[in-house]
């Protein structure tokens, strides 16, 4: 069992989580946790998330619209086409 004691942060109170009492339940910076009353007890669970940045390239390239790549490619065709401005290496 871990004790832990509120505090004033500004306009809310804060419970600090002991650091290896979050190691074994899994918890790291930016776990949401969400608080349930149950009679005199509280309940703390943390809430299912999916960590940033870990989606596969058919999720990032669902939402995009073959129209506006296919007129994005058109609009840029004649720059690529006249080859390099600058110091690019194709």
């Amino acid at each position: 069992m871990a004790n832990a004691r509120l505090r004033q942060q500004g306009g809310a109170m804060v419970v600090t989580v002991p650091s290896d009492f979050a190691a074994v339940m899994g918890w790291s910076i930016g776990t949401v946790l969400s608080f349930e009353k149950s009679g005199d007890t509280a309940q703390v669970k943390a809430e299912s998330r999916t960590p940033r940045g870990r989606k596969t390239v058919a999720q990032l390239l669902a939402n995009v619209d073959r129209d506006d790549i296919k007129r994005l490619n058109e609009s840029v065709a004649d720059d690529l086409a006249s080859g390099p401005k600058g110091d690019e290496v194709i």
